[in-house]
Parts: structure tokens; sequence; C-alpha cells
């Protein structure tokens, strides 16, 4: 799912920090011994929404005594809406949340600690992508649900045009390839971007900069939450960047979720659930012009990615926890029907993304209908897990602005990670 901008971020978790001593979940308990759950998720429509709610009617149909009722916001709204609530004593009992919020919720106090019988059992079934999303220290958040990695998206018609015959391997490769395909017009302008090296949403320069980190090796934040990307293999990344964009061959400005599928960038690197974008915008020339391959590194054979999750985990102050525990591992446990995945596995393949359960993800690859899937499932077991420890979105906003300093403004890029290193502050 695409990472939109959050709104107001500090407000929010500044308002998360106050509201720590809040109480009150926003279940309850009837006359009769009912117990009725509340669960607050961003899946406010479409398959997400459908998926969600047949599952919750299926529970519901066979737990008369414990009952969930779905409360649904638009994903820009959940972090907002989970404060105000709980800082109202009005949270629900069950939270849907991006993993790099992780880090935060938990110092609120708004997620409980994952039972340790349960933790066991997710951490022993789960892929290391999935849990390193939604794991904070030492601390698993919940269960891992939807789960991203990013990839290399291609046009092999421009590739091709520009007689580059196999997508790029090596860090030396995508720059070959991104100058050659790059076109511009008499004065200059890009008419075709060779490489993107920017995602839509929030802090867009990031989530690629991180993927080819990874391929090179380096890290972002220490378990601590100091700095990481400094390093050489961080100066490494950013100068690779800066080539490309002192050569013209990448422009921050162009952006690839609206010019890619007409033709108007070679190369991106971009979330798997772009695919989905990809099959509805082009229609019948997206298998005939999208390729999708691992993001390469500097030397043959290294390669990288990032991935980003998401989790579903109980309220720290919710009545009935026991209750609230029960269901997410009914919902993420049990198969769906003449299936040998479980029923959430089925719900998230079917909207594109990756199940983040390892048998799951096995059962999937083994009938992948879409090529261009394969190295995106495939990343889910080498890829950077996204830190989510508090202080985590503001060290990414501080590289963030670094980033676009360089590849916007010309910045030497070692001054640049210098400099948003220095802004990094660890909670």
């Amino acid at each position: 799912m695409r990472i939109a901008k959050i709104l107001r971020l500090a407000v929010v978790l500044g308002l998360l920090a106050t509201g720590a001593a809040c109480g009150g979940g926003d279940s309850g308990s009837g006359g009769d011994g009912k117990v009725e759950l509340t669960l607050l998720s961003h899946y406010s429509d479409g398959p997400s929404k459908e998926g969600l709610d047949k599952m919750i009617q299926q529970w519901n149909k066979e737990n008369p005594k414990v009952q969930v009722k779905a409360q649904v916001v638009k994903f820009d709204d959940l972090l907002t809406t989970m404060t105000v609530r709980q800082t109202g004593g009005r949270g629900a009992d069950i939270v849907s949340a991006y993993g790099l919020w992780g880090g935060q919720l938990m110092k609120a106090n708004v997620v409980a600690k994952v039972p340790d019988d349960l933790a066991t059992k997710i951490k022993a079934e789960y892929s290391p992508a999935a849990l390193g999303a939604v794991t904070t220290g030492d601390t698993l958040l919940g269960y891992p649900t939807e789960l991203n990695t990013y990839v290399l998206f291609y046009n092999k018609k421009i590739l091709a045009a520009a007689g580059i015959t196999k997508p790029p391997s090596t860090w030396a490769e995508l720059a070959d390839a991104a100058r050659k395909t790059v076109k511009r017009d008499a004065k200059g302008n890009i008419q075709v971007e060779g490489l993107s090296l920017i995602q839509d949403g929030d802090n867009k320069s990031v989530h690629p900069f991180l993927s080819l980190l990874d391929s090179a090796g380096g890290k972002f934040l220490g378990p601590d939450g100091t700095p990481q990307f400094g390093n050489a293999e961080g100066k490494a990344a950013l100068k690779f960047e800066s080539e490309l964009a002192a050569a013209k061959a990448t422009n921050p400005s162009i952006m690839p979720t609206k010019q890619f599928r007409s033709g108007g960038v070679a190369m991106a690197i971009q979330a798997g659930w772009w695919i989905g974008s990809l099959k509805t915008q082009m229609k019948d020339k997206y298998s005939s012009d999208v390729g999708v391959t691992a993001i390469p590194g500097p030397a043959a054979g290294s390669k990288g990615s990032l991935a980003y999750g998401f989790f579903m985990g109980v309220n720290q102050r919710s009545k009935h926890a026991d209750e609230a525990w029960k269901f997410l591992t009914w919902m993420n446990e049990h198969k769906a029907a003449d299936s040998q995945v479980t029923e959430t596995g089925k719900w998230l393949a079917d909207q594109g993304l990756i199940p983040p359960r390892t048998a799951d993800q096995a059962e999937y690859k083994k009938s992948l209908s879409d090529p261009n899937l394969a190295p995106i499932y495939d990343a889910a077991t080498y890829a950077m897990a996204e830190p989510n420890q508090p202080g985590a979105y503001e060290a990414k906003t501080a590289l963030h602005n670094s980033i676009m300093g360089v590849l916007a403004d010309g910045k030497n890029p070692d001054d640049a990670l210098a400099q948003a290193a220095k802004a990094v502050k660890p909670q």
C-alpha cells in the first residue's frame, strides 16, 4: 500500500506521549456476558475492506459471545484518529498500524506486548522482513499484515531501443542504462527520465536510497536509533545518486507514478504494490512493457531492498485483551476454504501484496501468474526492514531533506549525509 503524507505528525506524536496516562479501551460487555471488540484500520474501501469484513463476519457467526466491530478511516487519518481516541479513553481494542509508528506507539503505551507464547509462534512462522518491519528493539508489536518490498521496475521497450538486452545487475550497469535511456528536448528538458530515485508519498527520496544502501551492505539506524548511514556504504550510495543527477539522468521533480505508465520514465525503484496500479493503468501494455528485477548492488551478485509493513496489535488498555488476541490468532491462522494458505494470506495476495507468513509466501510462489511478482517475493528474504524505534520517522525526514539537497540542488553528498546524521536525535 502506498504510504501517503502524514499530516501534522509531530503534533500527533506529541499527543500520544501526553496521552499515555489516559485509560480505557473502546470495548464493552453486555449484561448477557457478550463481549464487543472494536478493530480500527485503514481498510476503508475496495478489496481490502471486503476481505477484512468477510473474516469478521465469519468470526462473529462462529463466536456469538465475542463480537468484532470494524471501525475504518482513511490512511491519512489513521494515526490522528488512533491518537485522539486513545487520549479520550476510547481507543479501539485492536489497532492496525504502519510499522514505522511502532516505536512511538510502544513508547506511548498504546500497543500491548504480544504474549510470549504467541510471539514465539509468530517469530517461527513469519518472514524475517515481515518481522523486522513490525519489531521495535526486541519487542514484537503484533501480527504482521501488509508487507511491501522495493524492486527495480523498467520499461522493456525503452531499454531494448537503447540496445540494452538484459536488466542491469550492478550499479555500473544501472548508471549506464540510465544515461543511455534518458531523452531530452532541444532545451535540455528531460522527456524520458533514465532512473527515478523517488517514490510517491512523504519523504519520497528515502526508500529508494535505503534500498541502494542495503545493496551495498549498509544500515540506516542502529538499534539505539543512532545514524549508521554516514559510513562508506552510505557515501557510496549517495555518490551514485549524485552522479546520475549531475548527468541529468534522474530528476526528482518527475513523479514516476504518473510518468512511467506513459513512457516518461525508463526505470524506477518502487514498492511492489505498484504492480496493481500499473496493471490497471496500462492494461494490455503492462505485460509487453513492464519488467521487474532486483535492485542491483555495486558488485555483481549483490542486491538490496527495503521492506516496510503494517501490523495488527492489541491496545494496552483494552478490557478484553485475551479475547482480542484470540480473534487475531484465528484471523491470521485459519485456512481459506479449499486452500493451503491462510485466509489472511489470501486476502493480502488478492490485493497484490506479499503475505507475511513464510508458508503462504512459499505456496504462492509456486504458482505466480505474473513473473514480475517473483523478484518482489524474493526480496522479502533479504530486504532491510524499515526501522521503527522512537525517532525513526524524524530520522527519515532529516535524511530525505539531505538527499533532496543533493538531487535537486547539487550539494556535496558527503556533506549532506553528515548534516542528516547531525539532525538525528536518538530517543
